[in-house]
């Protein structure tokens, strides 16, 4: 069974189609990458994925279970919540809470939702979360303290913290200057390898092919090609596909 399911999903801005139906659906270990030019539809999709966004329509299961219905209407509050739970996120510009340390950032959600584990238990794993990051020497350190590379794997392991079901990332390294770049995509590469069931927007193509299972390009709000890296990136045989890669890969 498939533990993302995605039939149909459909979102609009201002009577602006940006989802135009997309349908798609990942195994447990996987990693998806979804490839595409702005304004395609790419971090449309995962806000919609991550209940950031309310599809319009279509549908969202998790490990089989329904959490979205577009024709049934879309619950608030404590329910949505609980769904996002699911995924956690991990964002271009970070967004750590200047006001807290490394280690704090990473354990303020876990305190905050009810799962009965005691602080201690959050903060033992808040550490071990953090050396796995490489951070084990900047867990009391504040953002402003940390290179932007060291930002970025604070946050990653913050959505781990709360251990999703589907670890998302938006253009993790948009936002990083080049020569960090490749400690992020390390870091992204090892969860890969450990078979954290991975969902990553990325202009990467090189690190897409590197770690993905499967691929998604995106165009114009569809799903334009999809498949293995060999058959998407090493071997196109969609024409639009094929036009991507010429600009990126110039």
């Amino acid at each position: 069974m498939a533990i993302l399911e995605v039939k149909n999903l459909k979102k609009s801005f201002d009577n602006q189609e940006i989802l135009k139906g997309i349908s798609f659906e990942m195994e447990k270990g996987q990693t998806l990458s979804i490839l595409g030019s702005s304004g395609s539809g790419k971090t449309t999709l995962l806000r919609c994925l991550n209940f950031l966004e309310t599809p319009d329509a279509g549908t969202i299961s998790v490990n089989g279970n329904l959490l979205f219905d577009g024709a049934v209407g879309h619950e608030k509050g404590v329910d949505l919540r609980e769904k996002r739970l699911h995924f956690g996120m991990v964002f271009q510009q970070f967004n750590l809470f200047p006001q807290y340390t490394a280690l704090e950032n990473v354990t303020l959600a876990p305190k905050l939702e009810a799962n009965g584990k005691s602080d201690e238990e959050i903060m033992e794993l808040g550490k071990e979360l953090l050396v796995k990051m490489g951070l084990e020497d900047r867990m009391n350190n504040y953002p402003h303290q940390l290179s932007g590379g060291q930002q970025q794997r604070v946050a990653i392991a913050r959505a781990l913290a709360l251990k999703p079901d589907i670890l998302c990332f938006d253009e993790p390294t948009s936002a990083l200057d080049p020569e960090l770049t490749g400690e992020v995509l390390k870091v992204i590469k090892e969860l890969a390898d450990q078979h954290t069931t991975m969902i990553i927007v990325t202009h990467e193509i090189g690190f897409a092919r590197d770690v993905s299972d499967e691929i998604i390009f995106m165009d114009n709000g569809v799903i334009a090609d999809k498949g293995t890296p060999s058959q998407l990136i090493d071997n196109p045989s969609n024409e639009r596909t094929r036009q991507f890669l010429a600009n990126y890969l110039k």
